[in-house]
């Protein structure tokens, strides 16, 4: 899939982007709302500011993306939303010594990554834990897309470091 690229000049110290208004206009972009997005220099590094836009505003990844939460992501058409669980602690004994059944591998859960589909509701679900690495793809991965023709076979991958996650472009 070929991408063409463009440089349009600053004029201004801030930039709006849209389908039919804003200093730079993308007319045939359907996906684009009338007034999209404002770009801008503050202290020396680019703010993308999302302006109310239907489909939001996505920053393509450089480089590992530390996951914080309520972040959403972007992986092939696959809209997906990073949430904080918190950790349980410790399971306590019983008071009557009786074992709990239920897996106790792998770890507690302490995130999720959530598939959020077009009006917003979830439809599906991964949980994720401590020393779990989850690859997500077309073909290939623990969590796959197989309908989804713009995601890579393996496209990316949520890796554990310590509590955190990372997100990992893979192609």
């Amino acid at each position: 899939m070929a991408t063409e690229v463009a440089r349009f000049e600053r004029k201004h110290m801030f930039t709006t982007i849209g389908r039919t208004e804003g200093d730079i206009r993308f007319a045939e972009d359907q996906f684009l709302s009338p007034l999209h997005a404002k770009l801008s220099w503050e202290d020396g590094q680019l703010d993308v500011r999302d302006l109310g836009s239907r489909n939001g505003t996505w920053v393509f990844l450089e480089g590992p993306c530390r996951l914080t939460d309520g972040d959403l992501i972007l992986i092939g058409s696959q809209i997906l939303r990073f949430r904080r669980l918190g950790y349980p602690g410790p399971h306590h004994a019983e008071a009557d010594a009786t074992k709990r059944m239920g897996s106790m591998t792998p770890s507690a859960d302490i995130a999720s990554l959530t598939q959020l589909r077009t009006d917003g509701s979830s439809r599906d679900v991964i949980q994720l834990s401590p020393g779990r690495d989850v690859h997500i793809g077309r073909e290939r991965g623990d969590w796959i897309f197989p309908y989804d023709p713009s995601m890579s076979a393996q496209h990316a991958t949520v890796r554990s470091e310590d509590a955190d996650f990372v997100l990992v472009d893979d192609h």
